[in-house]
């Protein structure tokens, strides 16, 4: 079933394109576009990389997934949660998790007027397994 973006971006909703959403969308781990890749060819080994690079990046484009911008040379990452939310990565694990705001737009303060329309943020820190394994006595890991 085409929906209205894809006909608007005057593009086909492809077999290829529906297998990297709902990969995207079963990896809830915010996926790299290279995970996204090795569990794409599970389940058809024909898909190329290229392809679904592709995909992610017009999948993305149209609205249906998130591109998250890692900082430094990370690669950048995919989450199919479209709703406000951060992000939170462990410094251990690498594992990443959404965080949500409590507050509103209105809890930032700018030097001159400005609508926010978007942010992008990932926190850096420890996910609560690798917190509780790095205060535990080394004898007891």
């Amino acid at each position: 079933m085409i929906t209205d973006k894809e006909r608007l971006a005057n593009t086909r909703n492809t077999m290829q394109r529906n297998l990297v959403l709902e990969t995207v969308r079963s990896l809830a781990s915010h996926p790299t576009a290279e995970e996204v890749y090795e569990n794409v060819i599970l389940r058809d080994r024909r898909i190329s990389k290229a392809t679904v690079y592709r995909n992610l990046a017009l999948l993305a484009s149209m609205g249906q997934i998130r591109k998250v911008p890692m900082p430094g040379t990370e690669p950048d990452r995919y989450d199919f949660n479209l709703s406000p939310h951060f992000h939170a990565k462990c410094r251990n694990c690498g594992r990443m998790v959404d965080a949500y705001s409590l507050g509103k737009d209105s809890d930032f303060s700018f030097s001159s007027p400005f609508k926010v329309e978007d942010v992008e943020l990932v926190l850096t820190g420890l996910c609560g397994e690798c917190a509780r394994k790095l205060d535990q006595p080394a004898e007891e890991r």
